[in-house]
């Protein structure tokens, strides 16, 4: 199921030195937000790891299958009325894998870090 455009939606992209940025922002009048968790509604990490996944397979026009996560390390929860930017690095796409490395963050808050890999259907 595709979060985007209903749990999300992509406000702005830049693209500079190898360096993707999608600033996205979340509707915190959806319904999982009622139930994660009422009266303080936090995104799941699982929700983050999708729109995440979402972004990439717009930007590479791919669809990909998540294979791998090295390593996420939450560092702050993300509430419900954030917009939280996507900054994807060190992004390498060998064969039919892609991988990269996820910092979700806003100005100089960071909330979470990924290590993905993906493979490439």
């Amino acid at each position: 199921m595709k979060l985007v455009n209903d749990f999300y939606h992509i406000i702005s992209t830049e693209t500079a030195d190898g360096t993707l940025r999608y600033k996205v922002r979340l509707n915190p009048a959806h319904p999982l937000y009622l139930v994660h968790f009422p009266g303080n509604p936090i995104t799941p990490g699982v929700c983050l790891v999708q729109m995440a996944t979402e972004i990439l397979e717009q930007e590479y026009h791919q669809t990909l299958l998540l294979s791998k996560a090295d390593s996420i390390k939450f560092k702050k929860i993300i509430g419900s009325s954030e917009q939280p930017t996507f900054v994807f690095t060190k992004t390498v796409i060998e064969g039919d894998e892609l991988s990269t490395r996820v910092s979700i963050e806003e100005g100089q808050v960071q909330y979470v870090k990924m290590s993905l890999r993906f493979h490439i259907k």
